[in-house]
């Protein structure tokens, strides 16, 4: 069984580091503008290591137009804009229940260089950037001073184009963070982003997670692999679903939950996302609540913190 094993350091020692830029997003749908708010797969993050006291450090920039309240502040860029995207919807929903979604980053702030990150050591680290703004050479010092890194695949396979900023997936193994694979944790990757990829050959170097939205997800390691049941969730806004998985993910991991139960507290936190519209709050009473019904669905031994 995949497990994830780390050292012990002092407990004066944040727990996890969080990698990623802040952005803001806009939704627009028939050419109108339905929703503007504080974006990045960070963001969602955040909210939820905060929401469950889990101690944290995060490395974001932003430009000068930032405008957001947050507790982690970003590393203020004053010659460069926040990152923004706008994500196109159509009006239809099709037989899967999605939307069709064009997104495109429209403004890019500053890259994430190793010089940026603190020098520190983590149990946990989390590369998760959105555009583009993570290096190799930044995701390979994470390596250094983490114990174990989980990253989410956007942050290495993601393109721009040149003219309008649409997003474009490329095949991972084009990619200069190939080479780093078989030293990494754990990949996190949503079905659509797994076709981009060979899992069979990814699970041989590191734990592959596969989101797949309200079906659950699928833990992949390299002696084989097990299906996680979802959470029911009466959806009100997909977005930062899979961001707050993670964050339930590492939570879970950070608390000493098998991988499994890890990734069901995940699916766990993904569903109190979409129940909710932009970034999610979580308030003390609903996660008592809800904790209690996901300590339900976990094995005993799992539990034993």
């Amino acid at each position: 069984m995949v497990s994830a094993s780390r050292k012990t350091h002092q407990i004066s020692t944040p727990r996890v580091l969080i990698v990623g830029n802040y952005c803001h997003d806009v939704l627009i749908q028939n050419d109108i503008v339905v929703g503007e708010s504080l974006g990045g797969a960070s963001s969602f993050i955040a909210s939820v290591l905060n929401g469950m006291s889990i101690p944290c450090s995060l490395v974001a920039k932003t430009g000068h137009d930032f405008r957001y309240q947050v507790n982690h502040s970003p590393i203020l860029v004053s010659a460069s804009k926040t990152t923004v995207f706008h994500a196109y919807f159509d009006s239809g929903v099709h037989d899967n229940g999605n939307q069709d979604r064009v997104l495109k980053r429209v403004c890019a702030c500053d890259l994430i260089s190793p010089m940026d990150l603190p020098d520190a050591r983590f149990d946990f680290g989390m590369a998760v950037g959105v555009g583009g703004e993570i290096l190799p050479e930044t995701l390979e010092k994470m390596i250094e001073i983490c114990d174990v890194v989980l990253v989410d695949i956007q942050a290495l396979i993601r393109d721009f184009d040149a003219v309008d900023g649409t997003v474009k997936l490329v095949e991972l193994r084009e990619t200069e963070f190939c080479s780093l694979l078989p030293r990494i944790g754990f990949l996190k990757v949503s079905s659509e982003e797994a076709m981009f990829l060979d899992v069979e050959e990814v699970r041989k170097w590191c734990c592959v997670v596969v989101t797949n939205g309200e079906n659950g997800c699928k833990v992949c390691w390299k002696d084989g692999e097990m299906r996680i049941s979802p959470f029911l969730a009466n959806q009100e806004d997909p977005t930062g679903a899979g961001d707050s998985f993670f964050g339930g993910l590492v939570t879970g991991l950070v608390q000493g939950l098998a991988v499994p139960d890890a990734a069901l507290l995940g699916n766990f936190f993904g569903s109190l996302t979409v129940e909710q519209i932009g970034l999610p709050e979580f308030d003390s009473r609903l996660l008592q609540d809800r904790w209690r019904m996901f300590c339900l669905r976990c094995t005993p031994r799992s539990l034993l913190l």
